[in-house]
């Protein structure tokens, strides 16, 4: 059996939980503050070329053109599915 979720939950997760709290706290990621802008270490590349927007809570590779919710950035880093990145992100909202 598949779980569902509201599109509003899903939206809360992805508006509501900050990006950059995911990448320092939650996945512990190797990051540095440059130039004004949060950047971490891609899970999919492997590359520092990031940046983190903060007010689209959204972070980008220039390197492999990829942007990250903070859904997706769990998925990638964790090579976790959609349910059990949603059902973990929850406690965070």
């Amino acid at each position: 059996m598949s779980e569902r979720f509201s599109r509003e939950h899903v939206s809360a997760i992805r508006n509501r939980v900050p990006v950059r709290k995911v990448i320092q706290e939650f996945l512990d990621l190797p990051n540095k503050e440059q130039d004004g802008f949060l950047r971490f270490l891609c899970p999919c590349c492997s590359e520092f070329r990031t940046a983190v927007h903060k007010t689209q809570n959204i972070g980008r590779c220039f390197l492999c053109e990829r942007n990250f919710n903070p859904i997706d950035l769990v998925m990638a880093d964790r090579k976790l599915g959609f349910v059990q990145t949603v059902n973990i992100l929850s406690q965070y909202l």
